[in-house]
């Protein structure tokens, strides 16, 4: 059940009866974006992980303020969760919260999936699938979640990941498809079983629904993890697209997952946004 705590609207004065909205609750907060006319479809954006001065609300915020002109050109409502630590943060150990779906009251996809649910009748389309877009540790949940839900996903684009969960049972989740059963415990003391599977078969459709977007400076060395091939953002988008793209081969499905870098940009959300527009509308 959901308690919603407080639901506030802020005017944007560049869109008439335009609204931003702040809605909280046990299981997670999160911001909307409601256009001036009646928007077609949904876009969910992930931000980016958290650093030591920002809080998951302000990175909420700018990651929504920067979408807002495309929600207007391309008539989409925004939904924008709030990846906070004490809900969703890194757990350590390789099992980084919500870039590998996990959450303390609820999953990371789950609260997605209820919260697309909760609002497609704002939409024309009144669908349950959604356009989605996430950068570096957004990106990471974008990636998983796409293999997870792929039949939920209209297109969704991937920016500067670091990590992948590969289409390989040899390796367990997240840096791979194998099963995992793990009790996860989060800093309050919660503890929260976990025990997944995945298919292949949806990493495969998956590919049918997903870019990379990257930036040609963004060559800082990544830590190695499980399954993984290549030494930084950039190698690693290639050979994840390589791997998912003959996984899809193996299933019958024509994979289609490209890498898309752009000269002269480094590890920059806000100036990749532009590109994963286009990855995402205009492709």
């Amino acid at each position: 059940m959901w308690k919603v705590l407080a639901f506030v609207f802020l005017i944007i004065p560049a869109v008439a009866n335009a609204k931003v909205s702040l809605e909280k609750s046990l299981e997670g907060d999160y911001y909307t974006y409601l256009p001036r006319t009646k928007p077609k479809d949904i876009l969910v954006i992930a931000h980016g992980m958290l650093s030591k001065e920002d809080n998951a609300h302000k990175a909420a915020k700018t990651y929504l303020s920067r979408w807002i002109p495309y929600a207007n050109k391309h008539s989409l409502l925004l939904i924008v969760p709030v990846f906070d630590t004490p809900r969703f943060g890194n757990l350590g150990g390789g099992y980084g919260g919500y870039r590998n779906l996990f959450g303390k009251h609820v999953a990371a996809d789950i609260f997605v999936n209820k919260l697309v649910d909760r609002y497609s009748f704002r939409t024309s389309s009144a669908s349950k699938r959604f356009y989605l877009y996430g950068h570096s540790a957004g990106g990471q949940f974008v990636n998983r979640y796409v293999v997870t839900h792929p039949n939920r996903i209209i297109r969704a684009v991937i920016s500067a990941a670091g990590r992948y969960s590969y289409p390989t049972t040899s390796e367990q989740w997240p840096y791979g498809a194998g099963a995992l059963s793990k009790t996860l415990l989060w800093k309050d003391g919660t503890k929260k079983r976990a025990n997944i599977t995945k298919s292949l078969r949806n990493y495969a459709l998956a590919t049918q629904k997903v870019s990379i977007v990257i930036g040609s400076r963004d060559t800082k060395p990544q830590p190695q993890r499980p399954a993984h091939v290549g030494r930084d953002r950039i190698q690693l988008a290639k050979s994840w697209a390589k791997q998912m793209n003959k996984n899809a081969l193996r299933h019958g499905i024509s994979g289609q997952i490209e890498v898309q870098i752009f000269p002269n940009i480094g590890h920059s959300s806000s100036a990749l946004t532009p590109h994963c527009v286009n990855a995402l509308f205009e492709n």
